[in-house]
Parts: C-alpha cells; sequence; structure tokens
C-alpha cells in the first residue's frame, strides 16, 4: 500500500468518525427538544412539563397525564428550516518530504443546511379517576446537513444525516390530590447516513494537470441502531390546579450503530485507478462503539393570573458531556491491491468533548375567547459544541428563541393548534479545525487539511397538529 493510499485512508476514518453527528443548524447540539410538540413550538416549550396542554404531556412529563380528563389524540408535524452560512478557506497542504503544496479554496455563504419535517403522536386515554396511560411516537434527535460533492469544504463532509424514532408507552397516576408521579419507556431506533469525498487535489494535479478532483472518490457509510431508555416525572397541582410544577428526568439512550461501509471512484482500486473513474469496494462490517445520547431534566412552573392570562416557565438540563467520542471501526479505505482482495478497513477514535448546557424558556398564553388561545414565548439556548472541536457538520452557536401559537377549538371534541419559533445565534460562530494526516503513532504526517470559516446560523421552526379529544362521556347543555 502506497503512502497516498495510507494517508487518503486515515482521512477518510478520521472525517468518518463525525458521522453520528445529527446537523442542525442553529443551538442544542443536534437535539429535537421542542419538536416534539407543536405546543412547545409556541412558546419555545416555556412550561412545557406542568402546563399538560394536551397528551403530548407524556412526553414532557408523564406525571401530568393525570390532567388529561378525556381520550385524546393528536397528530403533529413541524417544519425545521435552517440556515448556515459559512464564510471562509478550506486549506489542503501536502507537506514535506513529498512536496510542500497547497491547495486553497475561499468559499462565500456556503449553505449546508437542509430543511426536515419532524411528525409526531401522542395518546391519552385515562384509566378511571386516578391514572392515564399515554403513548408519545417521537423524534428526539436528527436533521441533516449537505455541502455537495464538489464544494469547498467537501474532505471534511458532504452529506450527514441522522434520523430517530422514539415510541413511548407511558402511565401517569395520582398519588393524592396534589402529586401524581409518570414513567414511560423510551424504545429508539436511529439510523445515520455519511458521506464524504477522499482525494488529494496536489497528487491529483499529477496525474491530470489542472484537475484537482481528478482522484476524488465517494465515502458512504450508513448503521442503524436500537435503544431503549426510560423517562420520568412528578408533578404538584396547587390551588385548584392554577398553580403546577412539573420535573421530568429522559434518560440518557444507548447506541451501537452497525451497517455498510462503501468508496466509489478511482481511490477504490489503485489497479483501476487512472482508467475507471467508477470502481467500488463495500463491505458491511461497519460498527461503532457505544455512543450515549444525553439526558435530559427539565423543571417547568404554570400559573393562571386570571380566567384569561397564564404566565409559564421552563428551565432545563442538558448533560451532552455524556457525547465526548466515537469510535469507527471497519471504513473502508483507499487501498493498494487490486479487484479481488480484501478491502483495507481502519479504526479510528475522535474526541468531541462536548459540554453540559442549559436552556431557559419563559411564556404567557392569554384566552382571547373561548375558542382561541394565544401563546408566546422566548428562550434561550447553549450550544454544547466548543471552539476547539466546532466543525462543518455542526457548525453550532448560542441562540435566542422568538416564539408564538395558537390554539384554536373548533368544534368540542376537534382542535387546531399552530406554532412559529424564530432562532438566531448569539454572534457568530466559528470553525478553525486543523486534520494532521496520517493519524498515526508509528507514520509521520505528510498532508493537513483546515477548514477556518465563519458562521452565521438561523434557522425557523413552523408547526401544525390537530388534536382530537373524545366527548362521547361529556354531558351536554
Amino acid at each position: 500500500m502506497t503512502i497516498l493510499h495510507k494517508y487518503v485512508g486515515k482521512k477518510s476514518s478520521i472525517a468518518m468518525s463525525l458521522m453520528l453527528y445529527g446537523a442542525s443548524g442553529y443551538a442544542g447540539g443536534f437535539s429535537l427538544y421542542t419538536e416534539g410538540s407543536v405546543v412547545a413550538i409556541g412558546n419555545y416549550a416555556a412550561g412545557i412539563a406542568a402546563e399538560a396542554a394536551d397528551a403530548s404531556i407524556g412526553w414532557y412529563n408523564p406525571a401530568g397525564l393525570v390532567l388529561i380528563k378525556q381520550q385524546q389524540a393528536l397528530l403533529g408535524g413541524i417544519g425545521v428550516f435552517p440556515s448556515t452560512e459559512l464564510t471562509g478557506t478550506s486549506t489542503y497542504t501536502l507537506l514535506p518530504p513529498l512536496a510542500p503544496v497547497t491547495y486553497m479554496q475561499p468559499f462565500s455563504n456556503l449553505q449546508g443546511a437542509e430543511n426536515a419535517v419532524v411528525p409526531s403522536l401522542h395518546y391519552a386515554l385515562p384509566l378511571g379517576e386516578r391514572a392515564t396511560f399515554g403513548l408519545s411516537i417521537v423524534s428526539p434527535f436528527g436533521l441533516s446537513t449537505n455541502y455537495g460533492l464538489t464544494s469547498p469544504v467537501r474532505y471534511a463532509a458532504t452529506l450527514s444525516k441522522l434520523q430517530t424514532v422514539n415510541v413511548a408507552p407511558e402511565l401517569g397516576g395520582k398519588l393524592s390530590d396534589n402529586w401524581s408521579i409518570g414513567g414511560g419507556l423510551d424504545l429508539q431506533y436511529a439510523t445515520v447516513k455519511f458521506n464524504s469525498i477522499i482525494g488529494s487535489p496536489p497528487l491529483a494535479e499529477a496525474y491530470a494537470p489542472s484537475q484537482p478532483m481528478y482522484l476524488d472518490s465517494t465515502s458512504k457509510n450508513s448503521g442503524s441502531s436500537f435503544g431503549v431508555g426510560f423517562h420520568a416525572g412528578v408533578l404538584g397541582v396547587f390551588n385548584a390546579e392554577h398553580t403546577r410544577v412539573g420535573v421530568n428526568y429522559q434518560s440518557r439512550m444507548h447506541h451501537n450503530f452497525y451497517g455498510v461501509s462503501s468508496l466509489t471512484g478511482r481511490l477504490a482500486d489503485a489497479s483501476v485507478m487512472l482508467t475507471d473513474p467508477m470502481a467500488q469496494v463495500t463491505t458491511n462490517t461497519l460498527f461503532s462503539n457505544g455512543i450515549e445520547l444525553p439526558d435530559v431534566l427539565t423543571i417547568s412552573g404554570y400559573q393562571d393570573i386570571n380566567t384569561r392570562l397564564a404566565i409559564l416557565g421552563s428551565v432545563v438540563y442538558t448533560g451532552w458531556s455524556s457525547f465526548n467520542k466515537i469510535v469507527l471501526n471497519n471504513v473502508v479505505i483507499p487501498y493498494g491491491p487490486g479487484t479481488g482482495e480484501p478491502p483495507i478497513l481502519l479504526d479510528n477514535t475522535t474526541i468531541e468533548d462536548y459540554r453540559d448546557v442549559w436552556r431557559f424558556a419563559v411564556g404567557a398564553n392569554y384566552r382571547l375567547m373561548p375558542q382561541w388561545l394565544l401563546r408566546g414565548g422566548i428562550g434561550y439556548d447553549q450550544t454544547p459544541t466548543t471552539d476547539a472541536h466546532r466543525d462543518v457538520r455542526l457548525p453550532d452557536a448560542d441562540r435566542f428563541a422568538l416564539s408564538i401559537g395558537t390554539h384554536y377549538q373548533v368544534k368540542p371534541n376537534w382542535g387546531f393548534d399552530i406554532g412559529y419559533t424564530y432562532l438566531f445565534a448569539r454572534g457568530n460562530s466559528t470553525i478553525d479545525n486543523t486534520i494532521m494526516l496520517p493519524d498515526s503513532k508509528s507514520l509521520p504526517a505528510i498532508a493537513s487539511y483546515n477548514v477556518n470559516a465563519n458562521v452565521q446560523a438561523h434557522a425557523q421552526l413552523v408547526g401544525l397538529q390537530v388534536v382530537w379529544t373524545d366527548q362521547s362521556g361529556v354531558e351536554t347543555k
């Protein structure tokens, strides 16, 4: 295997070790905390673990299910429209003894964020006067970025995608007139896709002058995992339910991803590098180390001021420090043998060093008329990323939020919720990552790849849900 093959192979594994990022163009890492309910979009989840506005309380605090008096089902979807514009340079440097050659690409307003729709379904069924069953189907982590196959940051990332589906049966029960408890079992399925380009522009021009992408080959890697966790909470209600305090804990979620790794292009087979631009090698032995997605603690309050106005607030702690490293095993890398030989697979460890973060939200509800409820809220959310490790896959920043929403009760058994949140960064974040290649104790570094950029990020969330409430047991006048 040549030095070039060792080099680009190591580079592939370093990039691949980031595959589990679910890129979002705004803060909170790749958490979709507010996207579990359209009500949460309407006031940035202020009071979300205490209000019990509808059956979605089963996800945010199953103890609050006891406040849902009739059977209820709701189906919603939230459109996520993020924007991450990168302006800077990428620099690919071939180091001595090969040659002190640099390939630099400037870029301006490079957009990588992708839009997404996050669906949710919630159901509540009272079991007598003191207990309620619930079911929540949500996506607690996800979103994606796609910079394209020819972008100036293609050697760091092209497509990154994480999707999760969490199915949670829940049960809430009263301990007394003032206190209730609840819990839910979280059954979570996750899939990841990660693509990047492997190549060497300085060496490519030696094969094909003025064609720096001549050796560019596509690395595709995907995997799936199933994890089990729980969420549990307590709710206190006082003053004829006009005062409520809720606490909810969502456990860490453990994932081991297994899947497929492939390489397509000239570097996939050295024996046909100059004649076959679509050579391919694939294996199905890719797997990760144990990935710990964070636990979440929510403390919320709700207070009716009068018959029309209520104020709400939440403090949310997310234990992102559990996400500290990723080990990727059996990544396909460029190699020397001809067709028919087994591919070379590589293992690599990348340090993430996410930090624990806080989220704050305050809001208000106003009963405009019997059929109309107006919502509003503001919030602040920290990013778990740090300057030392921030990269193009998650160009995150601390953010502020402005939210508005409404509930309209069309009929006694049918209602609609609409919510909107605008997220904007607290100033611009920066990316300054340099990868020394190969990352090996036994081989000297022969190349480096750096992305240096300023990031302007914002996002819009738009949600709509329909709510059905069983009125068969309700007396009508």
